[in-house]
């Protein structure tokens, strides 16, 4: 039977991530490599190497094992980098923001959350005189919980990686859409983003401390005339 193609991948977390999964369908379906191979029209050789995290087959291959295992393939998109400021739009909100700062802010533009490997980078980072902020440019919210989840595990690492409490700011444009996602979500916002946008704004080009987490909404400059 001929080996089916492969791809070799060139993360290893992806290959760990799939052999764990792998090995634990195939325990719960009771199947040894070679049967498992059998169902799924693969060789053992193939399974033996995926399980052990050296390869990550192509996705028909995925599908195949999971069936034979009993099971279900579910794609889904994670956070992982991260999209750069300047790729992906956002870097009009942050030069809106920076525009209107007290000279007191020091601003450093896409810092790493964390240590390597962890490859994520915070949008925004202000430090002042008494404290650091983490801004997170989003130009729509699409899923205001996962895009807070994932706010805030790039705002734990930095915490963790410079030794300090870091304060949370979701900058969005002030959108009629935007605005209508957190009335959806107000309970979530009151209770984990409380701070009022003018209150922040206030801080901002005071210097004065921010002193809690909150959305920042951002208005789109005015357009220039012809």
């Amino acid at each position: 039977m001929p080996t089916p193609r492969v791809r070799f991948s060139g993360r290893p977390n992806e290959a760990a991530r799939f052999a764990r999964e792998l090995v634990a369908a195939r325990a719960v379906a009771g199947l040894t490599q070679t049967q498992l191979a059998r169902r799924a029209g693969v060789t053992q050789g193939l399974i033996s190497q995926a399980e052990l995290g050296r390869i990550v087959p192509s996705l028909e291959i995925m599908d195949r094992l999971a069936t034979a295992a009993g099971h279900d393939l579910v794609l889904r998109l994670y956070p992982s980098d991260g999209v750069r400021l300047r790729d992906s739009g956002q870097l009009q909100v942050a030069e809106a923001i920076r525009a209107a700062l007290s000279s007191a802010w020091r601003v450093r533009l896409e810092v790493p959350a964390g240590v390597a490997p962890d490859r994520r980078a915070v949008d925004m980072v202000l430090d002042g005189p008494a404290g650091t902020v983490a801004v997170e440019v989003e130009r729509a919210l699409l899923d205001l919980q996962a895009q807070l989840r994932a706010a805030q595990l790039k705002r734990a690492a930095l915490a963790e990686r410079i030794g300090r409490s870091v304060g949370l700011v979701i900058a969005v444009p002030d959108t009629r859409r935007n605005r209508a996602a957190v009335i959806t979500h107000r309970s979530l916002v009151g209770a984990v983003l409380p701070l009022p946008s003018k209150r922040i704004w206030a801080c901002l080009r005071s210097g004065l401390p921010v002193g809690g987490d909150g959305i920042l909404w951002v208005r789109r400059p005015a357009r220039s005339p012809a």
